[in-house]
């Protein structure tokens, strides 16, 4: 009996074991890693993609603002220094090369080279008067630069120069020359306003102003405005006395019929409200040289 019970008791047993082993339940299941481990989570090496690319913020594109240097200047109403270049034929006809009035147009481009490459700035005659009489922006080098008639040759040969450099151009016309015999057109005139040329009256026919009578003056100088005006369709501000021949009669007219400056002959390079009506241009002639014509202006060399 006592063999038969223990007997009995382990076979309880055994068969205990082989259905907890058939329930897959091991007892060394515990031992087996997590089938999540922790190595796949080694993504860390995505963080490096932390886009060291940032380091392509330089930006050298901050150079090119060398204009550290301002290019222009603030100035107060009153005097005004800036150069008046006189020009009247640009051109290489047989006619007017030898003339003391005429400049070939290599000799025209060295010299608006040599302004350009010295830092100097183009502003018209108008532009100036406005800083004489309230001040404002100004090129730290302005320079004007004026024709006198309206040959054609002006706008052939040196609009082109000029336009190449960026220059502008203050352009007087006698108007009854409009539209003559080798002299410009109004559509010509027209595109040089549309390309920033200023136009002011050289007279209605070109005579001396102090040898006209009174009945006549207001036809050459308030008339040619008037026609000027009416033609383009553009205010005319500024008058240039033929010849640069005043009295006092003709320089009181001229301020009375509308025009805010005028311009003659002469060297000055400073301009004041006491000189509107007669701002001083350097004439330049056929025979100067280079050495000649630098020496008509103040400055030279690269900007401080």
């Amino acid at each position: 009996m006592k063999q038969t019970s223990i007997f009995t008791v382990c076979l309880v047993l055994i068969i205990g074991f082989l259905l907890s082993a058939c329930q897959g339940q091991s007892p060394l299941s515990f031992l087996r890693p997590t089938e999540t481990p922790l190595p796949p989570t080694a993504t860390a090496p995505l963080a490096p993609t932390a886009t060291v690319t940032v380091t392509p913020t330089i930006t050298p594109t901050f150079a090119p603002t060398a204009t550290v240097t301002p290019s222009k200047m603030t100035i107060p109403a009153g005097s005004v220094t800036a150069p008046i270049l006189l020009y009247h034929h640009v051109s290489t006809n047989s006619d007017t090369q030898d003339s003391r009035y005429n400049i070939p147009p290599e000799k025209f481009e060295e010299q608006m080279k040599w302004l350009f490459d010295n830092g100097y700035q183009t502003i018209t005659i108008s532009e100036l008067a406005d800083l004489i009489y309230e001040g404002g922006e100004i090129p730290q080098r302005p320079v004007v630069i004026t024709f006198d008639d309206g040959n054609i040759d002006n706008y052939n040969n040196a609009f082109p120069i000029l336009k190449k450099y960026g220059f502008v151009a203050t352009f007087y016309i006698v108007q009854i020359y409009m539209n003559g015999r080798d002299m410009i057109s109004t559509d010509q005139v027209k595109d040089l306003i549309k390309n920033g040329w200023e136009i002011g009256s050289h007279s209605k026919t070109h005579e001396s102003l102090p040898s006209v009578s009174e009945e006549l003056l207001p036809e050459e100088i308030r008339m040619s405005k008037i026609n000027l005006e009416e033609k383009l369709g553009v205010p005319i501000n500024s008058f240039a006395y033929p010849y640069g021949e005043i009295n006092e009669n003709v320089v009181r007219l001229t301020s009375r019929y509308g025009y805010k400056s005028a311009v003659g002959l002469g060297e000055s390079i400073t301009h004041t409200m006491q000189s509107i009506f007669y701002l001083q241009r350097i004439e330049i002639e056929n025979d100067f040289s280079m050495e000649t014509f630098i020496s008509k202006l103040p400055w030279s060399g690269p900007i401080q």
